[in-house]
């Protein structure tokens, strides 16, 4: 006589399995949840200029009261300004050439633009009244070289600017942010006379007190923030992350830097830039954006706003100007 074995049913058996991977599978590797995005440390954040094509790197006039910048449309770039605190604001456009014209820095006393210009083949410093863009003229001639980036001292007596054998496109992100090496660092009078080389790197910015010159350059496989005298000496590095830390600004007192960076941050997610802050000292890092988009070029006005540029909200993933006064503990 046989006795009869019962076998469990497949359907069950299949169920119970489904069941153990869903208990203990989750358990080993818990769903990945969205981190949530803080609110920037800042207020009264607007969008200034909306318009099609790329609008970057504001300029404010030494007044605080007009903002110029870069805005590229189709394959060439020319120089705009605007009153920010207009209740409609007017865009005003300076340059118009088929060459790319950008990088605008103000005179000291507002009715000038100083940029840099590829209208004879190499960037060269050029220099225009803002209103007509009439009075046109020639800064630096110096030949098979790019001069670009000027910045205009606070005694309105010098200019340093950045200088490369190779052509930086301003329809990359940040410039040519990956070139192979620096441009060097120069000062001359504003009339483009007695140039004297100070050292390297880029986008080089006076202090308030006109004493110290802050730019950005490479250190290893990144860019830092570097601090150096107005005669080349004591050059000292400000940020030592392993992200790229560019395009810094000082603070109206001399005492902040401004500046943009790909590092994590708070968030621990993708990469982006962002704006932050840190002491003269490179202590006291802040970051003030946390949006996903990239946030760049910051300038800091003289009234205390932190002007940017940003892709953030941006459809065609093009670039638009912003403003905001930054929340900040200044003890």
């Amino acid at each position: 006589m046989y006795s009869l074995v019962r076998f469990p049913n497949v359907c069950s058996l299949l169920l119970s399995f489904f069941l153990m991977v869903v208990l203990f599978g989750c358990a080993a590797a818990p769903v990945k949840r969205d981190i949530p995005i803080p609110p920037d440390n800042f207020q009264n954040l607007v969008r200034l200029i909306d318009h099609p094509g790329d609008d970057k790197y504001p300029e404010v006039s030494p007044d605080g009261k007009l903002v110029a910048y870069t805005a590229t449309k189709g394959k060439t770039s020319d120089i705009f300004y605007f009153d920010p605190y207009a209740k409609r604001i007017n865009v005003i456009q300076v340059t118009r050439h088929v060459a790319d014209d950008m990088n605008p820095a103000w005179s000291r006393d507002g009715r000038y633009l100083f940029f840099s210009s590829a209208r004879l083949n190499t960037l060269s410093i050029w220099k225009t009244k803002i209103k007509g863009g009439r009075g046109l003229n020639q800064i630096s001639l110096r030949e098979n070289v790019n001069d670009f980036d000027p910045s205009i001292s606070p005694k309105a007596n010098k200019i340093v600017f950045s200088s490369s054998k190779s052509y930086p496109s301003i329809n990359n992100f940040f410039g040519a942010i990956r070139a192979p090496k620096d441009p060097t660092l120069w000062t001359s009078d504003l009339g483009g006379y007695r140039v004297v080389q100070i050292g390297s790197g880029w986008n080089p910015k006076w202090s308030p007190d006109g004493k110290r010159i802050l730019f950005h350059a490479k250190t290893g496989d990144n860019y830092d923030i570097w601090v150096i005298d107005a005669d080349g000496t004591n050059l000292t590095q400000l940020t030592t992350d392993s992200a790229d830390d560019i395009d810094a600004c000082w603070s109206p007192d001399g005492k902040k830097i401004a500046f943009s960076s790909n590092r994590e941050g708070t968030l621990g997610v993708a990469k982006n830039f962002d704006i932050w802050v840190i002491d003269l000292e490179g202590v006291g890092t802040t970051q003030l954006t946390f949006n996903p988009g990239n946030d760049g070029a910051p300038f800091w006005s003289k009234k205390g706003v932190i002007y940017f540029h940003s892709d953030r909200d941006s459809k065609d993933g093009t670039y638009d100007i912003f403003s905001g006064t930054p929340i900040l503990d200044w003890k």
